[in-house]
């Protein structure tokens, strides 16, 4: 990232005004403590909690000794540090425990009573997360009634004259579910009204974009400003394997600057109240972790297979040309009348390999709105197979190439034509990412950068994509590592400021007309020549990822 361009960023985080929760003058800052044992660690959780200015601690459960949990209160406290008692599990969401809820609100209680003030829990916090259930596949509508029943048996049983904080920990995405027995109720509009603060766990590694914190939250933010409740934000550092689910490869650094952005970004709702980190373990982990910035990253090196039969009769070859060729990452077609059975061998070899492979489909036609079913064909495919085979023989993400320039439509009317397709690649990441983890991407013109966005005439359509796309690969298609920089800086530089992934396409593909386009003429040799200075003038870039060549079959034929 642009240094200056870092630097404000962070001042202007540091400079944002402070708003109450409860009485405080600042910021929640909270943190889950779960599976540590606090008389082990005691110190180390209080010092990281402070090095990362954490004020309110959900801790899992009482120890069994609950003198242990009495001197970590305390120490707790003398610090400024609140401590929440954290209980819950998946299966307290069904009607066979709804005593789980009760019971632990007695623990609590009961262990408060038994001590001084200045040991005793601050608040409750509940996270149950069903999902995770088989019983939510099955009967979703049962476990949600249930999960409703237990929860308001759990605050029935705290007193009413209790001063515990009561919250609960809920997915972003219970907007979509209705509340049982008040269908005009979206369920995280009622869930918001029981607690006197709720934690949406929003786990994205960036704020904006239609898939990022500030859009996950918006809904649930505008809910409780109406209820007059309180809305914590959740983050991960865990290292979950997907990059946009979690901070984890950014750093505490990163992480930091954008969650003191996201005050201001979410400040203008009365709910708002801070965030939490999911959890000390991560975030311990994460701190001990080079960032990227401080260890070598691992290129990604791609290639295109844009023949479906290839792919399908050709597996062993393909596979062996990769591993000579060290490419780690395969944007594939699929010919969608084909069963799962036709892929997932290859999947799983290359998956072996360490290779990741991406569904890949597209037409210039594909950008018109008449055509968004067939963009949605291809999701709803590989969504299905993802969910009908082994972890291992998933798809990665899926791919898109869509050049709809060529089209004669194009021409005459290019405003409606970027209309359409914006509309269409909206629709295909919200369809890509619901209920998967499944990376959305596309191919971009070097040249977007001199096209307006409809609607956004001030916000070039580069940007646009970039923002939308978990990543992007700009085609700058050049012969020499100069005119490869040169067409594709500002789409990398402006990578870097979301935060988001970005690749550089190249072509080795024949083309008479302009051959300063590819790396025909030049051959293998000179391409990886001029692509290893392209790595290098954009190797302290976090968000440049490496390089895909268009294509396996062009390559494989090359003169060296």
């Amino acid at each position: 990232m642009n240094r200056i361009l870092c630097l404000s960023l962070m001042l202007t985080a540091l400079s944002l005004p402070l708003f109450g929760f409860s009485e405080s003058e600042e910021y929640t800052r909270a943190m889950w403590v779960e599976k540590t044992e606090l008389g082990e660690e005691e110190e180390s959780i209080l010092e990281t909690a402070q090095q990362n200015s954490i004020n309110v601690l959900y801790v899992k459960g009482i120890e069994e000794d609950p003198q242990v949990t009495a001197d970590f209160i305390q120490e707790a406290d003398s610090k400024g540090i609140q401590v929440h008692a954290l209980g819950g599990e998946p299966s307290w969401a069904l009607e066979d425990n709804q005593d789980k809820y009760k019971a632990f609100v007695d623990e609590v209680m009961e262990y408060n009573q038994s001590v001084s003030p200045g040991q005793q829990f601050t608040g409750i916090h509940f996270k149950v997360q069903p999902q995770y259930l088989e019983e939510w596949y099955d009967d979703q509508p049962r476990v949600l009634r249930e999960w409703k029943a237990n929860i308001t048996a759990g605050i029935q049983s705290v007193p009413e004259d209790s001063t515990l904080e009561i919250s609960h920990s809920i997915p972003f995405w219970l907007d979509e579910m209705e509340t049982p027995g008040q269908s005009d109720v979206p369920f995280n509009h009622w869930l918001i009204q029981q607690f006197d603060h709720t934690t949406i766990l929003a786990f994205r590694d960036t704020l904006e974009t239609t898939n990022g914190i500030v859009a996950l939250t918006e809904n649930e933010l505008e809910a409780a400003d109406q209820a007059g409740k309180q809305i914590l934000v959740g983050i991960t550092t865990a290292e979950t394997g997907r990059n946009w689910t979690t901070f984890f490869e950014e750093g505490p650094e990163s992480m930091h600057m954008h969650l003191n952005l996201m005050d201001k970004h979410l400040g203008e709702h009365s709910s708002y109240a801070g965030y939490a980190i999911d959890d000390y373990a991560n975030l311990k982990q994460q701190e001990e972790t080079p960032s990227e910035e401080d260890m070598e990253k691992q290129q990604k090196r791609g290639t295109y297979v844009w023949e479906a039969e290839t792919l399908i009769n050709e597996k062993d070859k393909i596979l062996d040309f990769a591993k000579e060729n060290n490419i780690n990452l395969l944007y594939t077609r699929l010919d969608l009348t084909q069963p799962y059975s036709a892929y997932s061998h290859f999947v799983e070899a290359a998956d072996a390999a360490g290779i990741e492979v991406h569904a890949m489909g597209g037409h210039p036609s594909w950008a018109l709105k008449e055509e968004e079913h067939r963009i949605l064909k291809l999701v709803d495919y590989v969504k299905s197979y993802n969910q009908d085979v082994n972890e291992n023989q998933s798809f990665d993400g899926i791919h898109l190439d869509i050049e709809p320039y060529v089209e004669p439509s194009w021409s005459t009317d290019q405003a409606s034509v970027l209309k359409q397709w914006m509309g269409n690649l909206e629709r295909f990441v919200e369809e890509t990412k619901e209920n998967s983890d499944l990376e959305a991407s596309m191919d971009m013109a070097m040249w977007f950068d001199d096209i307006e966005t409809p609607g956004s005439p001030e916000t070039p359509f580069n940007e646009w994509v970039i923002g939308l796309m978990d990543h992007t690969s700009v085609m700058a298609f050049r012969d020499q590592a100069e005119g490869i920089i040169q067409a594709a800086e500002n789409e990398v530089n402006f990578s870097e400021k979301l935060g988001k992934d970005i690749l550089i396409s190249v072509e080795i593909k024949e083309n008479p007309s302009h051959p300063h386009i590819s790396f025909y003429e030049e051959g293998k040799e000179v391409m990886e020549n001029q692509l290893s200075l392209v790595d290098e003038a954009f190797q302290s870039y976090s968000s440049y990822q490496g390089y895909t060549v268009h294509a396996y079959r062009y390559w494989d034929g090359a003169k060296e």
